[in-house]
């Protein structure tokens, strides 16, 4: 009987180790005038083009629980008329097991272009 509990232990230490775990993340577009296109976090796609004052549909970010907390920048092309450029945010975003990460994209929100950036 012993043996039996011992083992149920282990399973369920096994099982739990493994465990995945999410987070979920949106990207809101506040840019006056501005389409965002391409948008992704972390290497996660999160849309294709988002208007301005539209958020994205939430993204279930799906990992092993020890992965979390995740990093990372958003990536996207910032259009206005006919120009088109590359940028990603200066800050990285932070995002926790369970959390439901709102990350807005305003006038004012630093970025880089890493293709013209030293």
């Amino acid at each position: 009987m012993k043996k039996v509990i011992i083992l149920f232990f282990i399973s369920v230490s096994l099982l739990t180790a493994c465990e995945k775990k999410e987070g979920y993340v949106t990207v809101q577009n506040k840019v006056h005038n501005t389409v965002l296109n391409q948008i992704s976090w972390d290497n996660h796609f999160l849309g294709t083009s988002l208007l301005p004052g539209i958020k994205s549909q939430e993204a279930t970010i799906i990992d092993k629980k020890e992965s979390f907390p995740k990093n990372g920048v958003v990536k996207f092309y910032m259009q206005r008329g006919d120009n088109q450029v590359y940028l990603e945010t200066k800050c990285s975003f932070s995002l926790d097991i369970d959390q439901h990460l709102l990350i807005v994209i305003s006038d004012t929100t630093s970025v880089i272009n890493p293709m013209t950036s030293e």
